[in-house]
């Protein structure tokens, strides 16, 4: 699920509501290093990294009290460049 929020945060920053959902085509070097807790306050910084055409790229990371828990990579196509 925190993996999921990380894609999910950088999905909102690429694609407003003029452009509708995007579509995460990619994940990579992911990883998370603690386990999330019950009354843990998770922070998500995303940063976007590159954009190909309609495809971002975004690095994220997860804290809890300033102590990294995740990190990884995220694809995310703009549906207009998503192949059916």
């Amino acid at each position: 699920m925190l993996v999921e929020a990380m894609a999910q945060l950088a999905g909102g920053l690429a694609f407003h509501e003029t452009r509708g959902p995007g579509l995460l085509t990619g994940i990579e070097q992911c990883e998370v290093t603690r386990v999330v807790g019950p009354g843990d306050i998770v922070k998500i910084v995303v940063n976007l990294e590159a954009e190909f055409g309609g495809t971002f790229r975004f690095s994220a990371t997860a804290t809890i009290d300033g102590l990294q828990c995740a990190r990884g990579r995220f694809y995310l196509a703009a549906p207009e460049n998503a192949q059916a």
